[in-house]
């Protein structure tokens, strides 16, 4: 790295002061340098014209010419003898030629040295400039691979929510669906409802959160209803400014056997997770809780026909009284209600357990379970979600049934 000095005016007052210093050594002491072999002169003016380059040698030769002049002058030499006696304007001459070229040198180097300055100030700013992309590719790279490893929805949690979901019974696959919903989206009140045929009201199948804002069955009349918008669109439904307020957040459709036959009802849920991502995430979940419903049911139907009367969907007393201990382990974990009703129907008249099945579903949903225990002729029905003052109600359509049937007796 050569020496820099941006200000000329400091450049000029260098070469001026270095001539007067070594003017007034040389009248002062009367040293007669520029009869010197090694005259300081000269080597003031290679100085400056390799330090400065071709301008500063011109003007360092022109006060070594002007000292000449003055030092001729001073001595009361003849100045005519200075242009034209050989010894004179010989030394000046390659003088000159000295300053041009030492300052065509300096100037050229100068100008080298200043290009390859300023490609190296590039390459740095350069450098610089990819290692702060390269930063912020890395920081980057950590947060999405920590996004990646913390998401909730990699290919291996979701791989474990469709295993989850894999389930023999569809009251299990419900269970499970509503626990991994909860979880994935952090909801804390959320239900799977039954759709009846009507698509009028939607009965409680399994419900985790507050029993208020879940009740055991919800109406719908209104047809511009989140659920009426739900069930019409077959889609992830969000509530909106024209619902009313005690509207859910959310109504996700369960689809199996071509149609909604339940629906998930969430009314808390954190909005940060109602991204076009999660909801995507969601009904993907729903789909595999419909096609694991139908799958799961298809399953069950044909191994619980083994626990039914022939031809009929009416359970033996043994496999009635399974369903109603599963039923109780439901209402411990998720607080669905239910009720179980008694009939004794030994003191009417005989008929087939077939025509007792298609009298009495008239008065039933279709998720109620009816089971017979043929020794002590008693008809018991599981009511899922209905509570005991509910189903008393339905105890007393049955036996109103029963009477103007004429009444009936199994045999």
């Amino acid at each position: 790295m050569f020496y820099q000095q941006s200000s000329f005016i400091r450049k000029f007052i260098e070469l001026i002061l270095v001539f007067l210093v070594l003017g007034f050594l040389d009248q002062t002491l009367e040293w007669n340098m520029l009869e010197w072999l090694f005259n300081p002169v000269f080597f003031a003016v290679l100085l400056f014209s390799l330090r400065y380059g071709l301008h500063l040698a011109l003007l360092s030769f022109a006060a070594a010419f002007i000292y000449h002049v003055y030092d001729i002058y001073q001595r009361d030499g003849d100045l005519f003898l200075l242009f034209y006696d050989s010894s004179n304007y010989l030394s000046l001459l390659f003088l000159l030629v000295t300053a041009v070229i030492s300052g065509l040198y300096s100037t050229s180097f100068r100008e080298r040295y200043e290009s390859q300055q300023y490609v190296l100030e590039e390459t740095r700013d350069e450098n610089e400039e990819l290692k702060s992309s390269l930063s912020v590719l890395e920081r980057s790279q950590r947060v999405m691979q920590a996004k990646v490893l913390d998401s909730e929805y990699t290919l291996s949690r979701i791989y474990e929510v469709g295993k989850t979901l894999d389930q023999p019974s569809p009251e299990l696959v419900r269970n499970e669906a509503v626990t991994i919903i909860g979880d994935l989206f952090e909801a804390e009140d959320l239900a799977v409802y039954h759709v009846d045929s009507s698509k009028k009201s939607l009965r409680l199948r399994v419900r985790k959160g507050n029993t208020e804002r879940l009740p055991q069955t919800i109406f719908i009349d209104d047809a511009a209803s989140i659920f009426s918008r739900s069930l019409r669109n077959k889609t992830i439904t969000l509530k909106t400014v024209e619902d009313e307020a005690a509207a859910p957040v959310l109504i996700g459709p369960v689809v199996y056997n071509q149609d909604v036959r339940e629906v998930l009802v969430i009314d808390q849920l954190d909005f940060a997770k109602l991204t076009k991502y999660e909801v995507q995430i969601l009904s993907l979940v729903l789909d595999w809780m419909g096609n694991r419903i139908e799958r799961a049911g298809e399953y069950l139907r044909k191994e619980e026909e083994q626990k039914m009367y022939p031809g009929t969907n009416i359970y033996y007393k043994e496999a009635f009284d399974e369903l109603v201990q599963m039923q109780e382990k439901r209402e411990e974990k998720y607080g669905v209600p239910f009720s179980v009703v008694a009939i004794n129907v030994s003191p009417y008249r005989e008929m087939s357990v077939v025509e007792a099945e298609i009298i009495l579903r008239a008065y039933l949903r279709e998720l109620d379970i009816m089971g017979y225990d043929q020794s002590n002729q008693y008809f018991y029905f599981l009511l899922p979600g209905t509570s005991t003052q509910n189903a008393s109600i339905v105890e007393e359509r049955i036996y109103k049934a029963l009477e103007t049937k004429g009444g009936i007796h199994i045999g």
